[in-house]
């Protein structure tokens, strides 16, 4: 199962950021420096709710593990 979610978050990874948001080459934003990118945010949504994940605290908790 895990290789499949792996691929899975892998190739939505990738078509996210080739096709559907934004370049990362348009001009910068005020503000500070984004830790993920867009495409890496949708991804890590998808694996917590795939995963099964209710809440952040829970999430986190799982991952440290």
């Amino acid at each position: 199962m895990k290789t499949d979610l792996d691929a899975l978050l892998t190739a939505l990874y990738v078509h996210l950021d080739d096709h559907v948001l934004p370049s990362r080459e348009q001009p910068l934003k005020r503000g500070p420096n984004r830790l993920l990118t867009d495409a890496e945010l949708v991804c890590v949504a998808v694996a917590q709710v795939l995963l099964r994940h209710n809440s952040e605290r829970h999430w986190i908790g799982g991952r440290t593990r």
